[in-house]
């Protein structure tokens, strides 16, 4: 009765979980939806945005930029259980790995004075 006890009473579950994190702001839908607007000076999208990914000029030779985002997310949690009887012992470990990916691409063109004329984007998740 005492090995039953000092076996049960020796037994622990304990899980863990770690993400990974960046310090990049994310740029969202909803982001570009309450912020992006035309009429909108360059500087002012780059204070919103950042940097864009791509500048380029579009057939009439108006100014395009390109936002082009992946965001990844991995987790990984642990879960384990051990005991121990007397001196022999006993571990079980279960371990999960999952990963998420985001991607949005923001096309932005600019009228001859520099302001936003028209935006489009595209969002996908998986």
């Amino acid at each position: 009765m005492r090995m039953l006890i000092l076996f049960l009473s020796s037994c622990a579950l304990f899980s863990q979980s770690r993400e990974n994190v960046t310090d990049e702001k994310e740029i969202t839908v909803g982001l570009i939806k309450k912020e992006i607007r035309v009429g909108l000076s360059g500087a002012d999208v780059i204070n919103i945005l950042g940097s864009p990914n791509i500048i380029t000029r579009d057939s009439k030779g108006k100014e395009v930029w390109v936002y082009d985002k992946i965001y990844a997310q991995a987790e990984w949690t642990s879960s384990s259980q051990y005991g121990t009887v007397l001196i022999l012992g006993f571990f079980k470990e279960t371990r999960k790995f999952k990963t998420s990916q985001k991607t949005l691409t923001l096309i932005i063109t600019f009228d001859n004075e520099g302001k936003v004329e028209s935006f489009s984007y595209h969002y996908s998740r998986f």
